[in-house]
């Protein structure tokens, strides 16, 4: 199941409760509001680019409070992309994307998945040719919630690809589990938010 800690010892970072952290807007421009952790946010965001290879201008993002959180909004750049879209998930992918789809009101397809819990790229493809006409947006996990799968990212491209979705398509990979682990393991495959 999912790792849930409760014992939380804030040590030597207990005397910055004592501050607003709370960043408004976009974190890589200027504020006029004088209270912000803007420049830390911006260097935690630059951290993860470079434990992912990302380019200095190949990237955008701000700090969430949850998986949850990240889940939406990058859900919701897929739907901005492609308004028309469908919402392609795995059945064991979390809860959050599902509740994504409701609430921008996003046709939604569950993709089966295999015994491992990763998404069954057979499955999804057949689900693809039935909705051929509309961009896919696909939700790519780094670790589901309870049995841990992590999807593979080239056999979902390819899947699209022979499915006839060669640049109408947008892939969010949700991380909240494994993401920040990956890119230390060995011989895995590398994830990143994929946009046409």
């Amino acid at each position: 199941g999912y790792p849930y800690n409760l014992d939380f010892e804030y040590g030597a970072l207990s005397q910055l409760q004592h501050f607003s952290i709370n960043n408004l807007g976009d974190p890589f421009i200027e504020s006029n509001y004088g209270v912000h952790s803007r420049q830390f946010e911006v260097g935690v965001l630059d951290w993860f680019a470079r434990l992912w290879d990302l380019e200095k201008d190949e990237y955008w993002g701000y700090i969430t409070n949850c998986g949850t959180e990240g889940n939406l909004h990058g859900i919701l750049v897929g739907r901005e992309v492609f308004p028309d879209g469908i919402l392609y998930a795995s059945r064991d992918s979390h809860y959050s994307v599902f509740k994504a789809a409701r609430m921008y009101r996003m046709d939604c397809v569950k993709v089966d998945t295999l015994v491992s819990g990763e998404i069954d790229c057979a499955d999804f493809g057949r689900k693809l040719l039935e909705n051929k006409d509309k961009p896919a947006i696909i939700n790519v996990n780094i670790g589901t919630t309870v049995k841990g799968a992590v999807d593979d990212l080239d056999l979902v491209i390819e899947t699209l690809e022979k499915s006839g979705f060669k640049d109408r398509f947008y892939i969010h990979c949700d991380g909240a589990l494994f993401g920040l682990m990956m890119p230390f393991v060995k011989q895995v495959p590398l994830f990143c938010t994929l946009m046409p």
